[in-house]
């Protein structure tokens, strides 16, 4: 395991604010995962008491977003971070932002599956949410492979998660072409269909946040912004470190 960069500092205040941050930081993390999990659960299981209480529960994660990025403020007006303290301050401020925006997925998908179970004429058929679950193994996978690889500050990990990306965007993209499929052969199939595309771009869209966090890691350990480097590129450049 590697050593905690939150410690080590003089002033012992400082390390105990920045193992704060990231703690605050990790502990949404796990909140999101929950939250995820959850909508996709309600969706399939059409379990719209389960789906209310991804809604209800969005507000804590806003809490934790809000007292995170208090903490940022703090430590950027009172410790004037530098090198690889400033690094960590500011990778996790954009972590606690991608964070955000999952979340703000998973409870737009949870307040879609109430609609869709309130309405019988909309509720998913069976072939459709194949599709919802491949994506959503996927996007689960990258979102906590990312918070572990954050947790611990592990780029070789952190790489795997944005190379998982491309097989996202396959299923994404196989998916949108089984769904337009279905619309094709029956246009009593579009509604159903198209309601299906919107779940599964959210979990493509939660699936990127998860490697927008990755590459904030990989920043963290590395002081590299790798957002537009190619996943093979990352191997390469980490054989060479």
């Amino acid at each position: 395991m590697k050593l905690d960069i939150t410690q080590g500092h003089t002033v012992v205040s400082f390390s105990n604010d920045l193992a704060r941050l990231r703690s605050l930081v990790l502990e949404m993390g796990e909140m999101v995962v929950e939250q995820v999990n959850k909508a996709i659960t309600a969706l399939i299981d059409g379990d719209m008491i389960l789906g209310r209480l991804v809604v209800e529960r969005s507000r804590q994660v806003h809490d934790l977003d809000m007292r995170a990025n208090e903490e940022i403020m703090q430590i950027l007006a009172l410790r004037h971070p530098v090198a690889t303290d400033l690094r960590l301050v500011l990778a996790l401020s954009k972590c606690v932002h991608e964070l955000a925006a999952a979340a703000s997925k998973a409870k737009r998908i949870a307040s879609f599956a109430i609609q869709l179970h309130t309405d019988v004429s909309r509720e998913p058929r069976k072939k459709f949410l194949v599709h919802v679950q491949h994506m959503y193994d996927w996007a689960r996978q990258m979102l906590s492979k990312s918070l572990e690889a954050l947790e611990t500050i592990d780029a070789q990990k952190a790489i795997a998660v944005v190379r998982d990306d491309d097989n996202l965007d396959v299923s994404f993209d196989t998916g949108v072409r089984h769904l337009v499929t279905f619309m094709l052969e029956n246009p009593a199939n579009i509604t159903s269909a198209l309601d299906m595309i919107f779940v599964i771009k959210a979990l493509e869209r939660i699936g990127d946040h998860a490697c927008h966090i990755a590459e904030q890691v990989i920043f963290i350990d590395q002081g590299r912004d790798v957002r537009y480097l190619h996943p093979d590129v990352l191997d390469k450049s980490q054989d060479s470190a």
